[in-house]
C-alpha cells in the first residue's frame, strides 16, 4: 500500500510539475524605521483587486499583530466584498510580536503615537484611502483598540476588540463621554474568566450609562469549549462579527420572511435603505441584481403575490428579468399563473424565449399561458414546439411537454 502511495505522489508531481505555475502574491511586506519606537518595525499590506482599476479611495483595516491576523483579514476582505458585505477595503498587517507583548502593549501612550504619526501617516501618504479606518486588536491588543477609542475617538472610526484584556477604569468615562460618532464590537469566548471579569464589567458600565455617540456591542462566541484553546480563537470570530456589525448598513436587504419586512416598514423601508447606503457610500442608490432577487423571492417564498407583484412590476424598468436564470424565471411564471395572472406569465415566458431560443420550457410555458386564457389553439401550437425543440435537444422535460399537449388535446376532445 506504501509503495502504491508513493508511486501515486511520484506522478502526482511529474504532472505537476509539467505544469505552468506562479506565485500567489498575497499583499506586500514594507519596513519602516519608527523614530516614536527607535526601532524598525513590519507592515503587511493588502490593496483589494479594484484598486489598480479605479481612482476611489478606500478605507482600511488595521490588524494589531498582524504576524497572526494578517491572512484571515485579506480571506474577510475578499468574502465581504464576493457577498457585498462590506465596500471593499486596504488591510495592513502591523507586526507586533514583541516578547513580552504585555511591554509592548502596556506603553500605549507611545504605541498610539506611533500608529498615528507613522503608520497611518505612511499609509495615507503612499495609498488612496478614506477617511475611514478600523483598528482591530486581541488579547492585550483588544485592550489597546478599545483605549485607542477612549484616548482618541477620532483616530479610528471602529475598534473591534477579541478578548481584550486587561481593562481598567479609566477607559469607562472618556467612552460615556464621546464627542464624534465611532463603533465598539467586543468579542469574548464563554470560557475566558480572566478575560469575562474586565470585559462584563465594562458592558454594565455601558448598558448603565450610554453615549450617544457610541454604537456598540458585545459578542459571546461559543467557538471552543476548552479555555485556552477559545482564547486564541476569538479574533477569527471577531473579525467577522465586528465587520458585520460596523458595516451593518451596507448589505443588500434581506428578510428572513414576509412579517420582517412589514415590520421594518415595508416598499417605503426598502427606498429609505437603499438611498441612505447610496448616500453614505458614495455608490448607487439604485437596488442591485441580486438585491432585487432577494426582494422578489420574499414574496415568492411567503406565496403572498401582492408582495411578489409590487416588486416585480418595481424592477421592470431594469434589466432584472433579462438576468435571472431559466429556473428562477419559471418560478416567477408559474407563479403568475398559479395567482390568475396570466399576462405576467407571458411577458416572463417571452423574455426567456428569446434569451433562451433552444429550450422548449418557455415555450411550453407560453402554452401554460394560453391554456389558462382558455385559448386551446395557441396552447396546442406552443406545446408542439416545445415538443419540436424537446425532441431536438434531448430535452428531460420532454415527457412533461408531451403530457401537457395530451392533457389538452383530451379536454378538446371531451367538449366535442
Amino acid at each position: 500500500m506504501n509503495k502504491l502511495i508513493s508511486i501515486f505522489l511520484l506522478l502526482s508531481f511529474v504532472k505537476l510539475a509539467g505544469q505552468a505555475t506562479s506565485d500567489h502574491i498575497v499583499g506586500k511586506r514594507v519596513s519602516i524605521q519608527s523614530e516614536v519606537l527607535g526601532q524598525e518595525r513590519e507592515l503587511l499590506i493588502h490593496l483589494p483587486e479594484s484598486y489598480t482599476k479605479t481612482d476611489k479611495q478606500y478605507p482600511v483595516l488595521y490588524l494589531l499583530d498582524g504576524q497572526r491576523w494578517f491572512l484571515q483579514g485579506v480571506s474577510y476582505q475578499k468574502l465581504f466584498d464576493e457577498y457585498g458585505y462590506s465596500p471593499e477595503f486596504i488591510v495592513v498587517g502591523i507586526a507586533t510580536n514583541d516578547s513580552p507583548r504585555f511591554g509592548f502593549f502596556a506603553n500605549s501612550d507611545r504605541l498610539l503615537d506611533f500608529l498615528e504619526l507613522e503608520v497611518i501617516s505612511y499609509i495615507d501618504n503612499s495609498f488612496r484611502t478614506s477617511e475611514e479606518k478600523i483598528l482591530f486588536g486581541w488579547q492585550f491588543g483588544g485592550a489597546f483598540a478599545i483605549h485607542a477609542l477612549a484616548k482618541k475617538p477620532g483616530l479610528f472610526n471602529a475598534s473591534l476588540a477579541a478578548s481584550p484584556i486587561p481593562l481598567n477604569h479609566q477607559i469607562e468615562e472618556p467612552l460615556r463621554s464621546l464627542s464624534e460618532p465611532n463603533a465598539l464590537f467586543i468579542g469574548t469566548s464563554k470560557n475566558e474568566d480572566q478575560v469575562n471579569t474586565g470585559v462584563n464589567r465594562l458592558v454594565e458600565f455601558l448598558e448603565k450609562k450610554p453615549s450617544t455617540q457610541l454604537r456598540w456591542q458585545h459578542k459571546i462566541l461559543e467557538i471552543e469549549k476548552i479555555s485556552s484553546f477559545g482564547h486564541r480563537t476569538t479574533p477569527l470570530g471577531v473579525l467577522y462579527h465586528g465587520l458585520r456589525f460596523y458595516y451593518e448598513d451596507y448589505p443588500l436587504l434581506e428578510f428572513d420572511q414576509l412579517e420582517d419586512f412589514t415590520n421594518a416598514g415595508g416598499f417605503d423601508y426598502v427606498t429609505s435603505y437603499y438611498d441612505k447606503r447610496g448616500e453614505k457610500y458614495g455608490i448607487s442608490n439604485e437596488i442591485p441584481q441580486e438585491g432585487m432577487f432577494f426582494l422578489v423571492r420574499l414574496g415568492l417564498d411567503a406565496e403572498h403575490f401582492p408582495t411578489f407583484h409590487q416588486f416585480m412590476n418595481s424592477f421592470l424598468e431594469t434589466d432584472f428579468l433579462e438576468n435571472i436564470n431559466m429556473g428562477w424565471g419559471t418560478r416567477y411564471a408559474e407563479f403568475y399563473l398559479a395567482n390568475d395572472y396570466p399576462d405576467g406569465a407571458e411577458m416572463v415566458y417571452e423574455i426567456l424565449m428569446r434569451r433562451f431560443p433552444e429550450s422548449g420550457r418557455p415555450v411550453n410555458g407560453l402554452g401554460d399561458v394560453f391554456a389558462k386564457r382558455g385559448d386551446a389553439k395557441e396552447a396546442e401550437r406552443y406545446y408542439r414546439n416545445a415538443i419540436q425543440l424537446g425532441e431536438k435537444n434531448s430535452d428531460r422535460r420532454l415527457d412533461i411537454y408531451r403530457k401537457d399537449l395530451e392533457e389538452l388535446l383530451s379536454k378538446k376532445t371531451s367538449k366535442n
